[in-house]
């Protein structure tokens, strides 16, 4: 986010005898509401206490509490980002994900529910700003080539990125949160995934087309199809993934 953004939908605080909460209520608005997504900066101190109207003190004290609830972290000297709300439940599915291998396929289940639905609703609200957005993906991944989609770093990142485009294009803020969570809990517990499903023959030329026909499906605002082919996709995930480490043993 750029750190001159007036961040609308902030108003200056009235005297009060609880300055921090108020402010602490506001932010936690914005993010509801989407207008502050995860990883956004929020704008510098001397910034917010002019779009308040108090004093550092207040506001420091409504930062203490926006970190004790989790809705923001500081990353050292670089300011105060938007924590993703998920980021505890997150952590707990990583440390069991570290002893049993196997719920990936439980976790390939809430996927399925999650994504499927957000193909629902990206295709029935999508608007113009992130058809653009899925159309620079699409053309970007035509530049890496279907063929190199699973083996190349770029190839991983632009997956993703579909994914949290299609989330945001839902519109609903909560679809967001659980999408950063899964790709956070995916690439973190299992970032030998990728290569092993490499190893399937044709599966990174299949898996770029599964993702143009979902595209085509939000394009053309189909809702029932984008989620047809969102599980037809997470099916050959998790088939192709079964297959490449059944071989392995």
């Amino acid at each position: 986010m750029d750190k001159k953004m007036k961040l609308p939908g902030l108003s200056r605080i009235e005297k009060s005898p609880d300055i921090p909460t108020l402010v602490m209520n506001q932010i936690i608005e914005l993010i509801s509401q989407g207008k502050l997504k995860i990883g956004d900066k929020l704008p510098s101190e001397q910034e917010m206490t002019k779009l308040f109207g108090i004093s550092r003190i207040s506001l420091r004290e409504a930062m203490k509490l926006l970190e004790a609830k989790g809705y923001i972290e500081s990353r050292d000297r670089k300011g105060k980002y938007v924590k993703s709300l998920t980021d505890n439940v997150k952590s707990s599915i990583e440390d069991i994900l570290s002893v049993d291998h196997d719920k990936i396929w439980e976790l390939l289940a809430v996927r399925r529910l999650i994504d499927s639905e957000a193909a629902y609703l990206a295709a029935t609200n999508v608007g113009r700003e992130h058809k653009a957005r899925f159309r620079k993906i699409i053309e970007v991944l035509e530049k890496v080539g279907d063929e190199n989609v699973l083996s190349s770093k770029e190839g991983g990142i632009l997956y993703s990125d579909f994914f949290d485009i299609l989330a945001d294009a839902t519109k609903n803020t909560i679809f967001v949160h659980l999408r950063k969570t899964i790709t956070s809990v995916l690439t973190g517990a299992f970032p030998y995934s990728r290569k092993k499903l490499s190893t399937v023959p044709g599966s990174s030329k299949a898996i770029v087309g599964q993702l143009l026909k979902i595209h085509r499906a939000i394009e053309d605002r189909r809702p029932d199809e984008a989620k047809a082919a969102t599980i037809e996709h997470i099916d050959y995930i998790e088939k192709s993934l079964r297959k490449a480490l059944k071989e392995e043993k």
